[in-house]
C-alpha cells in the first residue's frame, strides 16, 4: 500500500478515525508545499476549505466503506493559496487508517478551462463585432454565436436573444433549398453562392452572397456550421442602374451625329462611334483596342504633338481644331472638346473622352468671306483712288478757268479745296 501511494500521481492522505493525518505521499507534498513532518498529525480540517466550518469531519464519518465518496473542493496550500481539487474518499473499518483520501490537482484543468472560456468569450466578441454577417450554429441549426451585422442583414432586432434559438424558427420563410444546403454543409460540404435571389414572405426580393462550411469538434466530428452571408440587394440595384446608364451612354455614343472617341490612361481606344471611324475611313472594330497613335498619319505632325501636350496637362480642352486628311485628298476641320476623367482616390487619369464638331463647311464659308472681303478692300482702294483723281482734275479745270477770268465749273472741287 505504501509503495502504491508513493508512485501515484494523485495526492494521498491517510486519516485515522479522528480525522488526523497519518500518511501522506510525495505527490500531495509537492501539491501543497508542506513537508511530511508538518502534515503528519495535523487535522484534515486545517487543510480542507469548507463553507460549513467544523462539519467536514462529520461528512467524512458518514462515508460508508462500500460507497466511496467523490466531490470537488479546495485545500489550502502552505503559502495560503487555495488548490482546487477533486477528492475521492474511501473508508477502512480496521487498522490505523480509517480514511483513504485521494486528491487530483485541478489547477491546470481550471486554467485550461479558463483559457477555453476566454477563447469562447473572445470568439463571441470577434463574431459579434465583425463587420461581416456571420452566424455559427450547432448540428441542430441552433445559434451559438452571431454578429451584429448578421442581425442587420436579416432584420432581427438587436435586443432579440438568438443564442440557443433555432435558425428556422427565427427566420421561418427560408426557402426549402437553403435547408437542403444547410443539411449538406452539416455533412461536411463547403457550399457558396455569389448571387442568390431570395423572395421574402412579404413579397420583397433580396439578393445574397453566402458561404456555408462545417466546423469540427476536437475529435474530428462535425460540431455544426458556419454561415457567412452578405445582403447585396443595394449593390444589385446599383449594378442595374449602372448597367442602364452604360447602355444609355453606349446608345448615345453610337447614335450620336458627332464624332466621339474614348481612350484610357495608356492611350488605348476603348470606345468610339461610326461617325468618328468614318473620319478616318475605318470601321469601329478596327479602332477599338488600338493605340490612339494609329490616327497620327491623318493629322499634321506638329499639330498632333501640340494636341497631345494639351491633353496631358489639362483636365478640359475646348475649341481644339484639328485638320484631318481624307482618303480623297480633301481635309476636314473638326473642332474638339476634350475632358479628362481622373480617379478621386489616386488622382491619376482613368479615361479621356473627346467629342468633335465638323466645321469644314463653316471654315469654307469663312474662307470665302475672307476672299470677298479682300476683293472689296481692293475695289474700294481702286475706286477711292479714282475719285481722288477726278477731283484733282476738276480742280485743275477750275484753276484754268480762273486764269481766264471765267466762272468755275465744278463747285464740288472747290468745297474739297476749302477743306
Amino acid at each position: 500500500m505504501a509503495r502504491l501511494t508513493e508512485v501515484m500521481l494523485e495526492g494521498y492522505l491517510g486519516l485515522d478515525s479522528d480525522g488526523k493525518i497519518v500518511e501522506v505521499n510525495d505527490s500531495y507534498l509537492a501539491m501543497s508545499g508542506y513537508r511530511r513532518n508538518e502534515l503528519v498529525g495535523m487535522h484534515i480540517e486545517r487543510l480542507a476549505v469548507s463553507k460549513h466550518e467544523g462539519q467536514l469531519f462529520e461528512q467524512l464519518a458518514r462515508v460508508h466503506h462500500q460507497s466511496p465518496a467523490s466531490y470537488r473542493g479546495h485545500h489550502r496550500a502552505k503559502d495560503g493559496t487555495l488548490i482546487p481539487i477533486e477528492v475521492s474518499v474511501a473508508t477502512f473499518e480496521e487498522g490505523k487508517i480509517a480514511f483513504i483520501c485521494l486528491y487530483r490537482d485541478l489547477r491546470e484543468q481550471e486554467r485550461a478551462e479558463e483559457e477555453v472560456q476566454h477563447t469562447l468569450e473572445l470568439l463571441r466578441y470577434v463574431v459579434e463585432h465583425t463587420r461581416s454577417a456571420v452566424a455559427i450554429f450547432d448540428t441542430s441549426m441552433c445559434y451559438l454565436f452571431v454578429s451584429e451585422k448578421y442581425r442587420q442583414e436579416y432584420h432581427i432586432h438587436p435586443e432579440t436573444n438568438l443564442i440557443g434559438e433555432n435558425h428556422y424558427t427565427v427566420i421561418p420563410d427560408l426557402p426549402e433549398r437553403w435547408k437542403d444546403i444547410h443539411t449538406r454543409a452539416l455533412r461536411g460540404e463547403v457550399l457558396r453562392g455569389d448571387d442568390d435571389r431570395y423572395e421574402r414572405s412579404n413579397g420583397s426580393i433580396e439578393y445574397t452572397r453566402w458561404e456555408c462550411r462545417p466546423w469540427y469538434e476536437g475529435d474530428g466530428s462535425i460540431g455544426g456550421m458556419v454561415l457567412y452571408t452578405e445582403n447585396i440587394t443595394a449593390q444589385k440595384q446599383f449594378e442595374g442602374e449602372l448597367m442602364e446608364a452604360r447602355d444609355y451612354l453606349s446608345t448615345l455614343i453610337t447614335q450620336a451625329n458627332a464624332p466621339i472617341v474614348v481612350w484610357d490612361e495608356e492611350f488605348t481606344i476603348v470606345r468610339t462611334n461610326p461617325v468618328f471611324a468614318k473620319l478616318f475611313g475605318k470601321e469601329v472594330g478596327h479602332l477599338v483596342g488600338n493605340p490612339l497613335s494609329v490616327l497620327r498619319e491623318y493629322i499634321d505632325e506638329s499639330v498632333w504633338e501640340q494636341a497631345l501636350l494639351l491633353i496631358r496637362t489639362k483636365e478640359r480642352i475646348g475649341g481644339l481644331e484639328l485638320c484631318i486628311k481624307q482618303a480623297d485628298g480633301s481635309v476636314k476641320t473638326i473642332l474638339w472638346t476634350v475632358a479628362v476623367i481622373t480617379s478621386k482616390e489616386e488622382g491619376h487619369t482613368q479615361t479621356v473622352i473627346a467629342q468633335g464638331q465638323d466645321i469644314s463647311e463653316r471654315k469654307e464659308v469663312e474662307e470665302q468671306n475672307r476672299e470677298q472681303l479682300t476683293m472689296l478692300r481692293r475695289w474700294y482702294a481702286v475706286m477711292a483712288h479714282r475719285e481722288e483723281r477726278v477731283l484733282e482734275l476738276k480742280g485743275e479745270v477750275n484753276a484754268l478757268l480762273r486764269e481766264q477770268d471765267k466762272p468755275i465749273r465744278y463747285s464740288s472741287a472747290e468745297t474739297r479745296r476749302g477743306m
